[in-house]
């Protein structure tokens, strides 16, 4: 402790206007540093005085000339000499208080030139204010830190947290605490200090509970929460590099002991040549240890108090079942409302070619929502011919978005890269089709007025724009109609939760909480996206009234740290996260902003990260790491986190949870399109996601290719603690050098981009867990890869100038997923199955044996995995077989891989083969018996005349129970198909390629199937394609029959498909007609295209709602469809009669043959269907036919007695740009046609 009293200073109560005393009872800083020019900045200054606490942030300001003084800076900072404290009282133009300056252990190095930044050990001064005395007394008695080397002053804020710190140092301690006990440890020689680092950890960790909650009023403690970040990183890196070279160490072993002359005989010691990194390691972890004990020693200072419940909890992810909701219940009935108005305004012509609408309204609102439902609205996708979706967003390429637009209209750029030559093809690719386009979350007018105007308004067609901002400003400017989406009410904002939280006989329970649901639904301002976050966060919650006053009155509500629009409960949702879970959520914003990211894709990286972590207590040994990334996945969805599609296969971020997470990861992470929009900090980035679009890439010149490198590689050069970097479509510069300045990495993902060469020094990144470089033009792999040992995820999918793999790639033992599809590999190199953790295997090749033989030949030459290796790996879930025809029977056993459930066998389609390539590839089919397990079979290129024994009547129901979707593809020699009816789970099943099948019988269903038995109990969808010699289609007379009134007329057999929801038939040239037996299905779409030899189509389900008939040469008929909507009709020129279809209320004829006039059936239905004039209806009329035929649609013409009488009509001209749009009610008439 020391005193200094400073006197003949302005009395400080003049500055605050205090009375006789006052004192300041506390003074807190995080940073200071001096400047070669003399200006002092000092970051985290926190003042209390009272009951007042200021927060000063950071400070600038010229240093008092005492500064000058050479004395001040002589001692160097090593030797922790305090200096005399120097004091100047300034006053703050804005909040009038005074700041005290003072320079306390001034860190200042001789061995260095500049002065650096010195860190503050936070420290506490008591002052006292007397007229012209003020006396500090400075407390801290803890040895300081290493000076700090930054670049410039920085505020602590929320986003320093990036890193889960509970879950990251659980998972630490968890990983030291079974490597101490591990052979490997006595080997380094470093078994103690590891048990001392895991102590430390876990004596830090207890502490965490109230660091957490205390850093939000403490800058000093956000401080030591960063510092400890830092150093667990470090010790998650040391923790890596001791297993990696302690398994090393073990497996070099028994080389060494069988030869003396190379390593000593003593048990527990090593080689030689691991002297030296056993000596830098131990180094390494006693400075680690040192830096723990530092950080620790702390909490007396800091008052921590030691957390009384487990360290890193985990529980099993509890999903809880919510209803299931509507688009129109997330917001309420006025999003109804609000859609047929803006839909109507939209489409209601009025000789405007083009109009803007803008919805607007804060965040969250629904604004995006209501403008999802206008754009799926069944009207606008008649209207209009183009339905473009463009996300907007804050920071775009203006090119790129007009090659989006140009794109998504089927037009072509070529080689255009400027603006205006983009504009003018814009112009022209829309010319002819109506347009719909939404610019959704636009933040500048310029969007529209500088880059769409100019070409959709002088497009010679009707173009609408819709654009949602939260700026009525830029809605104005644009000159956009204006529709705003206010708050709901509070009444609908209590029935959105009330319905979100409403489950199973949960109804009363929800109903009694009325009141304090309200008070939640007010504090969630009555913003829809709010709702359904807290929402999330009350689905977890017991449904009690004390449970429910713990959310209301929880503090994250008013986190001020946060941007407004980030507060409450979007805040709250992510608190209320378990620590486990807060890592995975943050990590998903690494993507840009509105990208459909694929389930499997984040699990995986969740995994490499080390987020995932496997539960003790599992009640099955069948799971795996994946099973538990499901687990976390599906809790983020049901919590309203992530924005999953129907089969939850892919998920979105809204914009605003998007932002939630990059503002909490600010500091670690950064995602944007090219590196331009970097914004370097003080702080170590360990995350980098780079994006740009294939145009940029492809189209770029070299000068702009040479600047995006250039300004990657300063930035890798000075951030060398990136643990991932992902990279689609930029220019990523990888050599040997730069893979030296990232050896930090876990994640390495370069995708889609004109790479063709991987340095050597990939092999150095021994930290690595995730590869992924699909989709480049890498033409081999070097054999450094085998030192990647730690590497869980390789994907190499569509290289399609990479044939072959390095022999090592085998070595990767820990390797979970292999992803080889769509690239031209010769063969998989021997011994993969010594990769036992592989669960996913996309891509094995059989090897051509004549191709091998000779490579082995060859001094480097080396041989390939026969197929009876897949039969050592027992956790594979998927694999993908290709090449098949090259394999020898009695090879693999595939029904004893008890994980096993998507099964792909291919064999090459197109060749021809010998009588013993078709007996040997149904000998090997017959072995390839897959397990009872099986959920997805996809076989392509079966040659053999018949069909696994598997596959057969008596065998197929037992073996493949649990089948859900199936593929069968290109099977080119059996003469029917197999008896798939008997499948029991079965939903989805594509069938193409048979080309010996002429027939389709009874057999399809299953022979000899029992009375009472159902044929495809579970089938959807059914889908039959390029059957080029298919002429007959039966289900046989067993078939449950019903009369004209519904009634069954016989005891049947057998039920068929009651399950079924839509048929495809394409390219099925010979086939006559349709299975009688359809007619009693459930089927609700049926959809035929180039069936030839097809006369009629009638009499089939009664529930058919949509038909499409396309290209159909010899229909003549259509016929009895009582609940038919919408028909569509297009090239089918013999088509004379249209009947039965009285509720139809929607007709599209489409005559791409040059037809001059329109049909008789088409004018004789118009005649049949014709109203009074003052009756409504919503019957729609759409034509695309040749000009001739379209003019006689217009006003005198020879059809426009049948037009008149239509109430909707949309005419487009096929191969020009003529068109006619008619409205019976109200009357519109708009054509660009001369009459």
């Amino acid at each position: 402790m020391f005193s200094t009293i400073l006197e003949n200073f302005d009395d400080p109560r003049q500055h605050l206007g205090l009375k006789d005393q006052y004192d300041f009872e506390k003074i807190s800083i995080q940073h200071m540093t001096v400047c070669e020019v003399g200006e002092i900045s000092i970051a985290g200054v926190q003042i209390t005085m009272g009951e007042n606490v200021v927060d000063l942030g950071v400070v600038k300001e010229r240093a008092p000339s005492l500064w000058d003084e050479r004395q001040m800076i002589s001692e160097s900072y090593e030797k922790h000499q305090r200096k005399d404290l120097i004091l100047q009282i300034l006053a703050l133009n804005r909040l009038k208080l005074i700041l005290l300056f003072y320079f306390i252990k001034l860190g200042i190095s001789k061995s260095h030139e500049k002065f650096v930044w010195a860190q503050l050990t936070p420290c506490c001064l008591q002052l006292s204010a007397s007229p012209n005395v003020l006396k500090f007394q400075y407390k801290n008695s803890v040895r300081p830190p290493s000076p700090l080397h930054l670049d410039s002053p920085t505020k602590y804020v929320l986003g320093n947290m990036a890193m889960i710190l509970d879950s990251f140092m659980g998972k630490c301690a968890e990983l030291l605490t079974s490597f101490i006990e591990e052979e490997a440890v006595m080997l380094l020689g470093v078994k103690d200090e590891l048990k001392k680092l895991q102590r430390r950890i876990v004596w830090i960790q207890n502490l965490l509970e109230d660091a957490e909650k205390r850093k939000f009023e403490d800058s000093a403690i956000n401080q030591w929460l960063r510092e400890l970040k830092d150093a667990m990183y470090d010790a998650d890196d040391i923790i890596d590099l001791c297993r990696i070279e302690g398994a090393q160490l073990l497996a070099d072993q028994p080389s060494k002991q069988k030869n003396p002359t190379v390593c000593c005989n003593f048990p527990g010691l090593s080689c030689f040549t691991s002297v030296p990194f056993r000596h830098k390691i131990g180094l390494r972890i006693k400075e680690l240890n040192d830096k723990l004990r530092q950080i620790h020693e702390y909490r007396n200072l800091y008052k921590l108090a030691e957390s009384t419940k487990p360290a890193n909890q985990i529980t099993r992810v509890d999903v809880r079942q919510t209803s299931p909701m509507t688009d129109s219940d997330i917001v309420g009935r006025k999003i109804e409302e609000a859609t047929d108005d803006l839909v109507k305004l939209l489409t209601n012509v009025q000789g405007r070619k083009s109009s803007l609408v803008a919805i607007t309204g804060m965040g969250g609102v629904g604004k995006t929502t209501l403008a999802q439902k206008i754009f799926n609205h069944q009207k606008i996708k008649i209207d209009f011919k183009l339905k473009i979706w463009v996300c907007v967003s804050q920071t775009y390429s203006e090119t790129g978005l007009l090659q989006l637009v140009i794109r998504e209209a089927g037009g072509s750029y070529g080689d255009a890269k400027t603006k205006s030559e983009l504009q003018t093809m814009l112009k022209s690719a829309i010319s002819s089709k109506t347009l719909f386009l939404v610019l959704d979350d636009v933040w500048r007018e310029d969007v529209w007025i500088d880059l769409f105007r100019i070409p959709l308004q002088s497009a010679e067609t009707i173009v609408r724009i819709l654009v949602t901002t939260r700026d009525d400003d830029v809605a104005g400017k644009m000159t956009a109609s204006i529709h705003h989406v206010t708050e709901l009410s509070v009444d609908e904002g209590w029935e959105m939760l009330y319905r979100r939280l409403l489950s199973g006989r949960e109804e009363e329970e929800i109903s009694s909480l009325k009141q304090i649901g309200i008070q939640i639904t007010e504090k969630c301002g009555c913003l829809p996206l709010a709702i359904k976050a807290i929402a999330g966060v009350l689905a977890g919650k017991e449904r009690n009234q004390k449970e429910w006053e713990k959310v209301l009155r929880n503090n994250a509500w008013s986190m001020s740290q946060l941007p407004d629009e980030l507060r409450g409960a979007l805040y709250l949702s992510y608190d209320d996260l378990p620590s486990h879970l807060k890592q995975c959520f943050l990590y998903c914003c690494l993507y840009p902003e509105d990208a459909n990211v694929s389930r499997g894709t984040i699990k995986r990286l969740w995994i490499a990260e080390g987020f995932i972590k496997e539960q003790q207590d599992s009640a099955s040994d069948d799971q795996f790491l994946e099973d538990f990334a499901d687990d976390y996945y599906d809790e983020l969805v049901s919590r309203n986190l992530l924005q999953s599609d129907s089969s939850k296969s892919t998920y979105k971020m809204h914009d605003l949870f998007r932002s939630l997470a990059q503002f909490l990861s600010k500091d670690e992470s950064f995602c944007g399109f090219g590196i331009t929009q970097y914004k370097p900090t003080s702080t170590k980035l360990r995350r980098l996601s780079l994006f740009a679009s294939y145009e940029l890439v492809i189209f770029a010149d070299e000068q702009n290719l040479a600047q995006m490198t250039s300004e990657l590689l300063n930035l890798l050069r000075d951030q060398r603690s990136i643990r991932t970097l992902l990279a689609s479509y930029v220019p990523v510069p990888l050599d040997n050098n730069q893979l030296d300045r990232i050896a930090c990495l876990r994640v390495l993902e370069i995708t889609f981009l004109k790479l063709r060469s991987i340095p050597s020094a990939i092999g150095d990144l021994i930290h690595l867990r995730y590869l992924n470089l699909d989709g480049t033009e890498i033409n081999e792999i070097p054999e450094s890869i085998e030192r990647l040992s730690n590497l869980q995820f390789l994907s190499l999918r569509a290289c399609t100038f990479l044939t072959a793999l390095p022999a090592g790639i085998t070595k990767l033992q820990n390797l979970r997923r292999l992803g080889l599809y769509n690239t031209p590999l010769n063969f998989i190199p021997k011994g993969i199955q010594k990769m036992q953790q592989l669960n996913d295997l996309s891509g094995f090749v059989v090897a051509d044996t004549d191709i091998t033989a000779s490579q082995t030949a060859e001094p480097q030459g080396f041989l390939s995995s026969e197929l009876e290796e897949l039969n050592f790996l027992k956790k594979l879930r998927k694999v993908t077989i290709s090449r098949l025809e090259r394999a020898q029977t009695g090879a693999v056993i595939l029904k004893e891989l008890p994980h096993l459930f998507d099964l792909k066998l291919f064999c090459t389609s197109g060749r021809i083969y010998t009588e013993d390539d078709i007996n040997r590839v149904e000998k090997l089919f017959n072995e390839l018996t897959p397990p009872g397990r099986l959920e997805e079979l996809q076989i392509r290129g079966f040659f053999g005349l018949a069909y696994p024994s598997w596959m057969s009547s008596t065998c197929i129901g037992e073996c493949l129970t649990l089948l859900t979707r199936m593929e069968l593809v290109d099977i080119t020699s059996c003469t029917h198909l197999p008896p798939l009816g008997q499948l029991p789970k079965l939903k989805f099943l594509y069938i193409s390629g048979f080309s010996a099948v002429k027939t389709i019988g009874p057999e399809f269903l299953g022979g000899g199937v029992p009375a009472t038995r159902i044929a495809f109990p579970k089938l959807e969808v059914l889908k039959i394609r390029n059957m080029y010699n298919l002429e007959e289609w039966s289900f046989g007379e067993d078939v449950e029959e019903f009369d004209e009134n519904g009634q069954q007329k016989s005891s049947p057999r057998l039920r068929l498909m009651p399950c079924l929801h839509k048929i495809v038939i394409k390219d099925c040239q010979w086939l006559r007609q349709l299975p009688k037996g359809l007619r009693h299905t459930a089927m609700k779409v049926l959809y035929v295209e180039e069936a030839s030899c097809l006369e009629a189509v009638e009499n089939l389900p009664c529930q058919i709602e949509v038909l499409e008939l396309v290209e159909n040469e010899s229909l003549i008929l259509i016929s009895h469809f009582a609940e038919l909507r919408k028909l569509i009709v297009r090239n089918c020129p013999a088509l004379a009669q249209v009947e039965q279809i009285a509720g139809l209320q929607e007709l599209k004829y489409v005559d791409d043959e040059w037809l001059n006039s329109l049909p008789e059936w088409l004018l004789k239905l118009l005649q049949q269907r014709q109203l009074p004039s003052d009756k409504n209806d919503d019957f729609l009329l759409q034509l695309e036919c040749m000009e001739t035929a379209l003019r006689g649609c217009l006003k005198g013409g020879a059809y426009w007695d049948f037009i008149e009488k239509v109430p909707r009509v949309i005419a487009n001209e096929n191969f020009g740009k003529g068109y006619l749009h008619y409205t019976r009610q109200p009357y519109i008439y708009d054509t660009n046609l001369i009459e």
